[in-house]
């Protein structure tokens, strides 16, 4: 009994040197594996918030589109995606890469799981700290709605990688006196991204008492990260036709992680 004890303190004691070893690898702030200069592009969302905002550790942002049939992205939202961009992160250069269509899914309903399966698919760029000074994002629109919860217009998923559900953005942007898609796309682009930078409380600190119970979005009326802004809700009741801006708080919050 007193050899089996001893075998079970030093198996406890090694798996704990070896998470401390592993553990000690990885810089928290940025993401990166400094014993093998890796970047991890899959993490939580959030997580990777400070590299995205400062420029410590790469001074470009290149974002990848991948859409499926029917979902071409309007030029109009992805111009109004670079601006906020620009406007928030400490990047020399930002680049939206001109979309790509992919084949269908064949699914009218999506699951957080089919959308990781398909970036594993069709994703082309990966952030490589050893060749490179660009960061790398990625969005994918796909021709379904979401599994979990059909009237949420889009998701972050992991940290460098959101997936929004086109059918979702066609059917609020087809009823009458409905807004235009650009509208609703801009919006909902921004607002995603808004959570891989960080908020609310989710990767970038809060400054200020303004995260909602249970969910990483602000309570600021009017502000783009509001809980509603990521579904039809918000289109269908508070929608006035411009794109909501980040409350104060919000960006108070970016620019003491490093942000604009």
């Amino acid at each position: 009994m007193d050899r089996y004890n001893n075998y079970t303190i030093i198996a406890t004691l090694f798996a704990t040197f070896i998470l401390l070893t592993v553990a000690g690898c990885l810089d928290s702030s940025t993401g990166i594996d400094e014993d093998n200069r890796a970047f991890i592009n899959r993490s939580e969302a959030g997580s990777s918030a400070a590299v995205f905002l400062n420029d410590s550790s790469f001074t470009d942002l290149e974002l990848e589109i991948d859409y499926m049939p029917g979902q071409q992205p309007t030029q109009a939202a992805l111009d109004s995606l670079k601006n906020f961009l620009q406007q928030r992160l400490n990047k020399s250069k930002i680049t939206i890469s001109a979309p790509t269509e992919v084949q269908s899914g064949g699914e009218d309903a999506y699951s957080a799981e089919e959308i990781r399966a398909l970036e594993e698919q069709h994703r082309d760029h990966y952030t490589e700290v050893t060749s490179s000074n660009t960061l790398h994002a990625y969005f994918l629109i796909v021709d379904g709605k979401y599994q979990q919860q059909e009237n949420v217009l889009g998701i972050a998923y992991f940290n460098t990688s959101m997936a929004f559900f086109g059918q979702t953005m066609t059917d609020v942007s087809s009823g009458i006196a409905a807004p235009p898609k650009e509208k609703i796309e801009g919006t909902v682009f921004q607002h995603e991204f808004g959570h891989i930078l960080g908020l609310v409380g989710n990767g970038t600190p809060t400054q200020s008492d303004h995260k909602t119970a249970g969910s990483a979005h602000c309570t600021a009326d009017g502000c783009l990260m509001g809980p509603s802004v990521e579904t039809t809700d918000f289109f269908a009741n508070i929608f006035d036709g411009d794109i909501p801006d980040l409350d104060a708080q919000c960006v108070t919050d970016l620019q003491a992680n490093g942000g604009k």
